[in-house]
């Protein structure tokens, strides 16, 4: 027998509007962890162009190390757009639970957010809120009308033709589309449950990821594949799709290590970081651009200071999410998001009981 397809029109008994809002449903662990493991490696990115190439946000690929080039440029922002179009997904579907209106909610929280990244921006150019709140208007809110199949189709489009379509936005909106669609589709939720398959799914993106690394260490150019544009037009596939198939084989390494004796200590560091994950990207700014310069870092040559400075941030935010969410249940930035989308003050103290709207 076949589920059915859910739809937010089609919700269950609504608590009512005076209901906290932070009892909605219980998190789901897993994803906590990828996004804190996803915060990590975008930090590294982000001091490269913030902080060692000063703010050149763009064309700095091939300025990068060898090392930072293959295995972290472009490898990490494509999980943090699936989690955050998942979250979407997860949000919209518990809204539904408290509200008639809950695609207006779900607006609401993209507006927040696109003003978040506005203020950002001021900081931090090329920071991705900005673009996520966007995609979510364009993209998501038309989604929520289509059912869990059709939006995988639609995610699928989007890749293969938004990279080249959609200006400045790249993959973004295809990557926003397909974690919504696995939101959909109770993908999620399956994690614990799909050991095989995420195996199979880590052996798959490795062995893309590999051959990647393999053609671009041998100096061999891969066939130009297009979508828009004839022979020598558009925008090449490859390159963003081996991105994709890295940043997904690393969340299939990530999903099976937590399965193992090393899982708990993982999810520990991880997932408090996840759960503040807003907050930490935010606040990873202030502390690089602040720190950067002071330990006078100019340049490349400047690594021990780098990987001390990247070490240094991400020790500080896995001990200070650790410490804040023992008294209180969302991180500063959280908070005044959910207050700013429900358009009501939520209770911060205490610990969360887990909800992810």
């Amino acid at each position: 027998m076949t589920q059915p397809t859910w739809t937010p029109d089609s919700a269950p008994t609504r608590t009512p509007p005076s209901a906290d809002v932070s009892t909605a449903g219980p998190r789901i662990r897993a994803l906590d962890t990828l996004r804190g493991f996803a915060l990590c490696g975008i930090l590294i990115i982000n001091i490269y162009q913030q902080v060692v190439f000063r703010g050149a946000a763009a064309g700095t690929s091939s300025r990068l190390p060898e090392v930072v080039q293959l295995f972290f440029y472009e490898r990490f922002y494509p999980i943090f757009s699936i989690l955050f179009g998942i979250g979407f997904g997860i949000f919209l579907r518990r809204a539904a639970t408290r509200t008639a209106q809950p695609r207006v909610v779900l607006a609401r929280r993209l507006v927040v957010l696109l003003f978040i990244g506005i203020a950002h921006f001021v900081v931090h150019p090329g920071e991705a809120l900005t673009a996520y709140a966007l995609a979510g208007l364009i993209v998501l809110l038309p989604l929520s009308y289509l059912g869990g199949r059709a939006a995988l189709v639609v995610a699928v489009l989007l890749l293969l033709v938004g990279a080249q379509v959609v200006v400045g936005y790249g993959p973004i909106p295809g990557l926003l589309a397909l974690g919504y669609a696995l939101a959909k589709l109770d993908v999620p939720a399956a994690l614990d449950r799909r050991t095989g398959r995420v195996a199979v799914a880590f052996v798959v993106f490795t062995a893309l990821a590999a051959g990647w690394v393999a053609l671009t260490l041998r100096g061999i150019e891969p066939p130009f594949v297009s979508v828009v544009g004839g022979p020598g037009g558009g925008v090449s596939l490859l390159p963003p799709l081996a991105g994709i198939a890295t940043g997904l084989a690393y969340c299939c390494g990530l999903l099976l290590a937590l399965r193992t004796p090393v899982g708990p200590a993982l999810s520990a560091v991880l997932s408090p970081m996840g759960r503040m994950a807003l907050t930490n990207y935010l606040s990873a700014t202030v502390l690089f651009l602040l720190a950067g310069p002071l330990l006078g870092i100019d340049g490349t040559d400047d690594l021990p200071r780098i990987v001390g400075l990247t070490v240094g941030i991400l020790v500080v935010q896995a001990v200070w999410s650790r410490l804040w969410l023992r008294s209180f249940r969302y991180g500063p930035a959280e908070w005044v998001w959910r207050c700013l989308t429900w358009w009501r003050r939520a209770p911060i103290r205490g610990r969360a009981v887990g909800s992810s709207t």
